[in-house]
């Protein structure tokens, strides 16, 4: 499932460019206004399988309607639009109820945001080899300690590339069904990339914008358009929607 806000700031304000850090403790707030026992669950334990843990949710980049450029990031903006998603209607409920608890409001940049309009999207209509574009950079890593402590983000012309994004998506979906997955098949290809280092939580994240194809099974593809593709979807990467 998956919803578009419209936010409107009561007096221009500017949106920082490592603005993700503020959008993921606004959602987890929002929630908690809720259901706290969900929000700290999902925070403290999310969906767990086979010791990787996930938090199931993915949030697209904000867009601003109108906008100046500065040296702290997107200047004099009044109103945007922005897309939250996630295959746990719980998740779904509780977002929307605590919006309604806050007043219709966000707290995000030092200042109340408030919530226009929320409009619920509809699922994609599958067809075989729906094309994709990225709403918010997707981020492949894979871990290697003989390398460094730290993530190895890979590159689209990788091949891991592909194979870590199809293997991260079905432990996902794993994690949240809790059994393995035993659909049929399923591939994507990649292409047109355009990569973007991002700030989220004191972290660089190396990312990409690009264009994507799946074929295969439809309910893992579903659930790649509700959870995301990817690492680090609950800080708003890896949200992607039908189009060329």
């Amino acid at each position: 499932m998956r919803l578009r806000l419209l936010l409107e700031a009561h007096q221009p304000i500017t949106i920082p460019w490592n603005y993700r850090t503020d959008l993921t403790k606004a959602v987890y707030m929002t929630l908690n206004t809720a259901d706290p026992d969900y929000a700290t669950r999902l925070r403290d334990h999310g969906f767990s399988w086979k010791n990787r843990i996930y938090r199931l949710f993915v949030y697209s980049d904000l867009t601003p309607v109108h906008w100046s450029l500065s040296s702290h990031g997107l200047a004099d903006v009044r109103w945007m639009t922005w897309q939250i998603g996630s295959p746990d209607q719980q998740f779904m409920d509780a977002f929307i109820k605590g919006i309604e608890r806050q007043a219709g409001k966000l707290h995000i940049f030092g200042t109340l945001i408030e919530v226009v309009d929320i409009v619920r999207i509809d699922p994609p209509e599958l067809g075989d080899g729906l094309v994709f574009r990225t709403v918010s950079p997707i981020a492949v890593s894979v871990g290697d300690p003989s390398r460094s402590r730290h993530p190895i983000y890979l590159r689209p012309d990788q091949l891991e590339f592909v194979e870590a994004l199809r293997r991260n998506l079905i432990t996902k979906w794993q994690a949240f069904h809790q059994r393995e997955w035993d659909g049929g098949e399923f591939d994507l290809r990649v292409w047109n990339p355009k990569q973007k280092l991002v700030r989220v939580f004191d972290a660089n994240v190396r990312a990409w914008h690009l264009h994507l194809q799946m074929w295969g099974d439809e309910g893992l593809i579903r659930f790649a358009h509700d959870t995301g593709l990817g690492i680090k979807n609950s800080q708003g990467f890896g949200m992607i929607e039908p189009g060329g």
